[in-house]
């Protein structure tokens, strides 16, 4: 069996239905036709990281460890998350295993590349240079492809200024991208899984809702476009085109899997979630902190500043008397919380709740129940209805990281909230999200939600509907099962209900699991460090 797993990063279940019924995407829609198509649950949170953990080594977020692009510093060592911090097994180790070749181009968080039987290129959540191993296969692929990046940043291409240009770019990284891919199978005769990520359709989707919804606030007639969809449709043509490669390389017909790792919905508001904390007594911040000297001649004092901050409970009381310190900013960073007297606070994206550890709220079961109450409480700022599902950890994480999970996560029952954990001055804890401000969350009119999209056709597939909860913790133990093998130790299970009569039988595969330690080390500087946790910042996932 040949074996291609197409990502169309951020891909929405409600949209990309909508564009099969508008005949918008003809691969999709033979796919589904012919095969099973449905809805995947992501990861919660729903983040690029933690989703894409999930997928490679088919382990709920407890169990790698990656519950955002960085890691929260008051539950371990403060670090930009990679492929080096993750626990679990890759499932490239499993297949090398039982002697089949594979190949990951522009799968997230596969930085630093290890070496694999057959071909890696590392995608976002590194380097804007993809790495790519091995060396015969780096040279070839940089030789047709010279400029190859891992996605194009919205705010590197200052998209505000054309968007329709940055579009474009985005749909020419899509057929670069794809050409990889074929690349690839060019150098693997023996390839038996292929397993790709379009980024660009994540990127359309965090831009492009306000110009295609008409019922967004930040809708503008004048600036309407329907260039989201544009991404969809290139992205649905270079699947096309791998599967006729495939079929032409290899003579025989391929089987597909095509998955998004979360979905993707418009932002009609926006919920400040450290604003509503603050203005509930739950959280508090300094009046005075070093932060400000970070990147100075005085960085030390900003690093003790740091520590103190976080983990005593005297220091921000004691600093906040000393008339002579500087202010916070208006942009507070992440020491800039009061910890000492903080029993609550919002850190990453996906409304993950932290209750305080130097305030010793962590271990206060009560006050835990209190607050879930309060959150569940909050009202819709339209309908008036309760706004949130308000779960546990105990609910949702299980393994050796379990103590890295936020305590409380909020879900938005209406998608269109976008649940923020930024630190600045925000007039109030509710907001209508008219306003695109490229300084604020990148001017992104869209987010992440919960439903993506899964689609399977081809030889080991049963046609119809992917059955209702299908997460995406069971692909590498479907995308396995499809190739023959059994590996133990994974917390998602097949989807059975998509594999066929034809599907090969399963032999269990040994491989030694991840470790399951805080890695000592992280594979940035302290400078790359810094330059992406601000970036982080600016995007709200910090």
């Amino acid at each position: 069996m040949r074996l291609l797993c197409l990502g169309l990063d951020g891909a929405d279940y409600d949209l990309t239905r909508r564009l099969l019924a508008e005949g918008r995407l003809p691969t999709l829609a033979g796919l589904a036709e012919r095969g099973a198509f449905g809805p995947l649950r992501s990861t919660i949170p729903a983040v690029t990281p933690t989703a894409w953990s999930t997928f490679l080594t088919g382990l709920n977020p407890a169990g790698h460890g990656i519950f955002n692009f960085s890691a929260n510093p008051n539950r371990g060592r403060q670090r930009v998350e990679s492929a080096a911090s993750r626990g679990g097994t890759p499932f490239w180790r499993t297949l090398a295993a039982a002697g089949l070749r594979s190949a990951f181009v522009g799968i997230p968080f596969t930085y630093p590349a290890e070496p694999i039987a057959g071909v890696v290129v590392t995608g976002y959540g590194g380097p804007q240079r993809p790495q790519i191993l091995p060396d015969g296969a780096r040279e070839r692929i940089l030789t047709a492809h010279p400029d190859l990046v891992t996605a194009h940043h919205p705010m590197a291409e200052r998209w505000w200024e054309d968007f329709e240009r940055y579009a474009g770019r985005l749909i020419a990284h899509v057929e670069e991208t794809a050409d990889v891919c074929r690349i690839a199978m060019e150098l693997e005769p023996d390839l038996q899984l292929l397993c790709v990520n379009f980024m660009s359709s994540d990127h359309a989707g965090h831009l492009g809702y306000s110009r295609l919804d008409e019922e967004h606030p930040a809708y503008d007639p004048e600036r309407a476009g329907d260039e989201l969809v544009q991404v969809y449709e290139a992205v649905d043509a270079a699947c096309a085109l791998l599967l006729e490669e495939a079929a032409w390389r290899y003579q025989e017909e391929p089987t597909a899997v095509v998955l998004s790792d979360h979905g993707m919905k418009p932002i009609y508001w926006t919920f400040h979630a450290n604003r509503w904390l603050e203005e509930a007594g739950h959280l508090r911040y300094r009046k005075r902190s070093l932060q400000r000297l970070k990147g100075t001649s005085l960085n030390a004092l900003a690093t003790i500043d740091q520590r103190l901050a976080r983990t005593t409970r005297w220091y921000g009381r004691t600093a906040d008397l000393l008339p002579g310190l500087p202010q916070p900013p208006d942009d507070r960073p992440f020491a800039d919380v009061d910890f000492g007297r903080t029993r609550a606070y919002c850190f990453a994206t996906g409304g993950q709740i932290y209750l305080g550890e130097a305030s010793g709220a962590r271990g206060d079961r009560r006050y835990a129940d209190r607050l879930a109450e309060e959150l569940s409480a909050i009202s819709h700022p339209q309908t008036g209805e309760p706004a949130f599902e308000v779960l546990r950890k105990e609910e949702l994480y299980h393994g050796p990281f379990l103590a890295r999970a936020p305590e409380l996560v909020i879900l938005p029952r209406d998608e269109r909230i976008h649940v923020d954990s930024t630190r600045r001055r925000w007039p109030a804890a509710f907001e209508l999200h008219d306003t695109l401000d490229p300084s604020a969350f990148y001017g992104y009119s869209g987010h992440h939600g919960l439903t993506g999209i899964l689609a399977a056709a081809g030889p080991g597939i049963r046609p119809g509907a992917v059955p209702a909860g299908s997460e995406i913790v069971q692909l590498p133990a479907t995308l396995l099962r499809l190739l023959g093998l059994d590996a133990a130790g994974l917390d998602g299970d097949p989807i059975e209900a998509i594999l066929g009569e034809d599907a090969a039988e399963a032999a269990a595969v040994d491989v030694s699991p991840g470790a399951a330690q805080e890695p000592g080390h992280s594979v940035y500087t302290e400078e790359e460090e810094r330059r992406l946790l601000e970036h982080l910042r600016d995007l709200g996932y910090e």
